[in-house]
């Protein structure tokens, strides 16, 4: 009889659940419907671009409606701990020495959030808009030159400072700001396309398309799910003979 070592029923277990976990995203096609090259250096077209800060207005936590004496969070996770007959340090006080506090008359005696609580996090979750916003911001930071690297085993987005590289027609399990993700790359007709569907927080579709001409490269950036509001994004590149400027890349 066979003797299995336990290190392999480990690392087939592990194999197991990263198959499993990627059955959320559709797999793409390892090669384009026709031949179709994205390949080359590309600079951003400001004028032809969305303008990005009405997108990052609109992800910015806002207070909502709330019923009875449950004020909303102020996205810092700690709420208002003032009751209805004192201010902010009478209810600090409180809550430090284990009496009766804001906190606690506002949870009804349990000690938890109370349902209005629970629906101001689920509609308005002050952390998930904060990191898709440094997300974004981070990567339109770095967007403003782009060198895309194609070959039928390999497809990377080289940004000068960070190069980020897919195998077209895989898919996989991913780290995410959330925790992990399942992650599809490759062909859709001619439109490569990166989706990125993390287990809980928000999705994200990346859809690269070149022009008839093969002069522009148009990127839609597409952010959703759950409660999180749909929004869009559009880049648009010229390409460009010009070497582009490079820093130390790091791998992403």
């Amino acid at each position: 009889m066979p003797i299995v070592r336990t290190r392999d029923i480990v690392l087939t277990a592990m194999a197991c659940l990263a198959l499993a976990g990627c059955g959320s995203v559709s797999r793409l096609e390892p090669i384009p419907s026709k031949s179709i090259d994205l390949s080359g250096s590309w600079v951003l077209d400001h004028s032809a671009s969305d303008d990005p800060k009405p997108l990052l207005d609109k992800l910015r936590p806002k207070p909502v409606a709330h019923r009875g004496d449950n004020p909303p969070d102020d996205g810092t996770g700690l709420g208002d701990d003032s009751d209805a007959s004192g201010g902010g340090q009478q209810g600090g006080g409180q809550r430090g020495g284990g009496g009766g506090g804001g906190r606690s008359r506002r949870g009804g005696g349990g000690g938890g959030q109370s349902q209005p609580d629970l629906a101001y996090r689920n509609n308005n979750d002050a952390y998930t808009h904060t990191t898709v916003i440094k997300t974004l911001q981070a990567d339109l930071a770095r967007a403003e030159n782009l060198t895309i690297r194609q070959s039928p085993e390999r497809f990377s987005l080289d940004y000068g400072s960070t190069v980020r590289t897919f195998t077209p027609g895989s898919v996989s399990v991913v780290g995410a700001a959330w925790g992990v993700a399942d992650q599809s790359s490759g062909w859709k007709g001619k439109d490569f396309i990166i989706h990125v569907k993390p287990q809980m927080g928000v999705a994200s579709v990346e859809k690269f398309t070149l022009s008839d001409d093969g002069k522009r490269l148009t990127e839609e950036l597409s952010l959703g799910g759950g409660e999180f509001p749909s929004v869009k994004l559009k880049r648009v590149y010229d390409h460009t003979d010009r070497p582009l400027p490079r820093a130390a890349p790091t791998n992403d």
